[in-house]
C-alpha cells in the first residue's frame, strides 16, 4: 500500500478508557453521565430482531465521558469468515439526551486465531460505529491495543467533516465487510502518523461529548470480557485455522528430491526457478479467502538436451489445528496437483541454481504463519540464488504506520505478481503445477 500526502478529514482522538464495572444488580446503579442502567432500559425501544443481554452491562468511564456497553446477538462476517460480535453503547449526547449507536467488533483472523480470547490489552481488528438505525458513521482500526487508524463511508456526507489544513503523511483504502443484517459495508480506512493519534476532536460532530461515539475518547478498545459464540455481543471463538492448499501432503526428504538434478551436468544446461502462487483470494490483497491463506510454492527446472529434471516443493507446518500456527516444518511435493493464479520465472546460473538446492535440501525447523511461512520459505531460497522476488508483504489485520506490519504472505507476492501483468516472465492466467520427478538417491 503506497502512502502519499493527503489533506485529513479526521483529526484522531485519543482511544478509549475502558474499564469494567461489576456485574448485573451492583452495576445498574452506577451513572453514566448521570445515566444509570435502569434509566436506558426504560428508554430503550424493543427491537424483535435483537436480544439484549443486559444482566452482562458494562459501564465505561472515559476521559471526557461514560457509558454503557451491552451485548446483543450477531456476527458479522469479514473475508468471508464469520469472525465478530455486536454491542450496543447507550450514552448522553451534548443536549443532555440518551443516545444509542451499535458496535459491530471485528477481531482480526489471525489475531483470535492465536490468542483465542479478545482482550483490550492487545485487540487487533476494527470496531464499525452504525446509529440506531443502522446509519454507518464510521470507525476505528487497532493493532496490539493501540489506536492504528480511522474509518469513515467511502461515500461520505462531507458537511458532517471538519478538515484540518494540515498536510499529513496518511494513506487511504477502500474495502468493504458484510454486516451482521447481511449488508455489504463499503469504508475507507486510513492509516497516519500516530503523533496525529493522541487527541483532538474526530470531525464527525454531534452525537456524544468527545465526538461522534463514546467509545472514540479513551485509551483501550471495547471489546468485551469473554463470553460464548458471539450469540451476545461477547467475543466470538476463534475460527478454525484455516487449512494450507497441500497441507494434508505427506512430508518429503527435499534433499533426495534436490539430488536428481545432479544427474544431469551442469555444461550446456539451461536452468529455471519458477514461483507458483495460488491467492487466498485472486483479485484482493484479502490474506484468508475462498482458497484459505493461500500458498506460495516453488519449482526448480533443468534441461540440458534431451535429459530435464523439475521439482515442485512448498513448505508447511507439521501439525494440525491451532498448532499449525507455529509447529516443526515440513516439506511437501506441490508437483502436479496445486492450481496457482500466477507465476513467474527466472532463468539462472548454474552456481545460483545450485545455492538454491542447497537451501530447500536443508529447510528451516520452525514452521510461523506469521513470521516464516510458506512465501518466507520461497522467498528466502530465491534470495540465496540471488533473485529478488517482487513484493511479498501484506499487511494481516489493520495496518499502522510506517506502511502497516505486515508478514510475507501469498496474498502479498501474489499481488505484487499480478501487477506485473504483460510481461514476458511472468504468468497470470494461472494453471496447474507441473509433476516433480521424485526423489533420487
Amino acid at each position: 500500500m503506497k502512502r502519499k500526502n493527503i489533506i485529513i478529514t479526521i483529526v484522531f482522538l485519543s482511544l478509549i478508557a475502558c474499564r469494567k464495572e461489576k456485574e448485573s444488580g451492583e452495576s445498574q446503579t452506577t451513572p453514566a453521565s448521570g445515566l444509570t442502567l435502569d434509566q436506558v432500559k426504560n428508554w430503550y425501544q424493543t427491537d424483535s430482531s435483537i436480544t439484549i443481554d443486559w444482566q452482562q452491562a458494562e459501564h465505561h468511564q472515559t476521559k471526557n465521558t461514560a457509558y454503557w456497553l451491552v451485548g446483543v446477538n450477531g456476527r458479522p462476517g469479514f473475508g468471508k469468515l464469520k469472525l465478530g460480535y455486536r454491542r450496543l453503547v447507550f450514552y448522553k449526547n451534548n443536549h443532555n439526551q440518551i443516545t444509542e449507536q451499535i458496535l459491530e467488533i471485528i477481531p482480526d483472523a489471525l489475531y483470535l486465531q492465536r490468542v483465542k480470547t479478545v482482550s483490550a490489552t492487545d485487540f487487533t481488528g476494527r470496531i464499525f460505529i452504525f446509529d440506531r438505525k443502522h446509519l454507518f458513521l464510521g470507525g476505528l482500526s487497532y493493532r496490539n491495543g493501540q489506536q492504528a487508524g480511522s474509518i469513515k463511508p467511502a461515500s461520505q456526507d462531507t458537511s458532517r467533516l471538519q478538515v484540518n489544513n494540515a498536510e499529513l503523511d496518511c494513506s487511504w483504502f477502500d474495502s468493504n465487510y458484510v454486516d451482521s443484517d447481511g449488508n455489504a459495508v463499503i469504508y475507507s480506512e486510513s492509516v497516519c502518523d500516530p503523533i496525529y493519534l493522541s487527541g483532538g476532536s474526530d470531525g464527525f460532530g454531534d452525537g456524544s461529548t468527545a465526538g461522534y461515539s463514546p467509545v472514540s475518547s479513551g485509551d483501550a478498545a471495547p471489546v468485551g470480557h469473554g463470553g460464548t459464540g458471539g450469540s451476545s455481543g461477547n467475543s466470538a471463538p476463534p475460527p478454525a485455522v484455516s487449512n494450507l492448499p497441500g497441507e494434508s501432503g505427506p512430508g518429503i526428504s527435499s534433499k533426495d528430491f534436490m539430488k536428481c538434478f545432479g544427474n544431469i551436468p551442469d555444461q550446456g544446461a539451461t536452468m529455471k526457478i519458477t514461483v507458483y502462487v495460488q491467492e487466498p483470494w485472486p483479485g484482493t490483497t484479502f490474506n484468508i479467502g475462498p482458497n484459505s491463506v493461500g500458498h506460495t510454492a516453488i519449482g526448480l527446472t533443468k534441461i540440458n538436451g534431451s535429459q530435464t529434471v523439475t521439482q515442485v516443493v512448498g513448505f508447511y507446518p507439521d501439525a494440525t489445528g491451532l498448532d499449525k500456527m507455529h509447529a516443526p516444518s515440513k516439506v511437501v511435493n506441490n508437483g502436479g496437483d496445486l492450481e496457482y493464479n500466477v507465476s513467474i520465472t527466472y532463468t539462472v546460473s548454474a552456481d545460483n541454481f545450485q545455492k538454491i538446492r542447497n537451501y530447500i535440501a536443508d529447510p528451516p525447523a520452525t514452521y510461523d504463519l506469521t513470521s516464516f511461512n510458506c512465501t518466507s520459505f520461497v522467498y528466502q531460497a530465491c534470495q540465496s540464488g540471488n533473485i529478488t522476488l517482487p513484493d511479498p508483504y501484506s499487511t494481516f489485520g489493520p495496518a499502522s504506520p510506517p506502511g502497516g506490519p505486515a508478514v510475507m504472505a501469498p496474498a502479498g507476492i501474489g499481488d505484487s505478481i499480478s501487477n506485473m501483468k504483460g510481461q514476458s516472465n511472468v504468468n497470470t492466467n494461472g494453471g496447474i503445477t507441473p509433476n516433480s520427478k521424485g526423489a533420487c538417491q
